[in-house]
């Protein structure tokens, strides 16, 4: 990670000249400048054609995406995260959950979701039986 030192350079949310530029591992071509005060990305260049409609629809798509794979907590989450970095709209926690159900159900993929696992109420069960079985046996002898 390095300072950007441009001093034309300014985060276009608070207007902070304190940016850090970021090397992700995985693709070492792509350079991510961060806003040191409001943990923003900053776009490199601003483009006409990525208005925030289109950043919109691809963070949708990669709600479908993790609700499919991951589960709906975890898109919630990432939807969540990524409309608070846009900054366009106050959204809370309720609004975002309702958002995500909207989705989904406009696409027909609610009962397709990965349920939550009930392995926990299994080893519960296991380890009071564990606990009776040694209940019974110390107090017959």
């Amino acid at each position: 990670m390095s300072t950007v030192k441009d001093l034309a350079a300014a985060c276009p949310y608070c207007g902070s000249h304190d940016l850090i530029r970021a090397i992700p591992e995985t693709n070492p071509a792509a350079v991510i400048i961060v806003c040191n005060h409001c943990q923003k990305v900053v776009p490199n260049s601003p483009s006409p054609f990525h208005t925030q409609a289109q950043q919109k629809k691809a963070i949708n798509d990669q709600v479908v995406d993790l609700c499919l794979s991951h589960g709906r907590i975890h898109g919630i989450q990432y939807y969540l995260t990524e409309m608070k970095k846009l900054g366009s709209d106050k959204i809370s926690l309720a609004h975002a959950k309702q958002e995500v159900d909207n989705l989904l159900a406009t696409r027909g993929l609610t009962h397709a979701i990965k349920k939550p696992n009930k392995n926990g109420c299994v080893i519960v069960l296991i380890a009071l039986l564990l606990i009776a079985a040694s209940l019974v046996y110390f107090f017959s002898r």
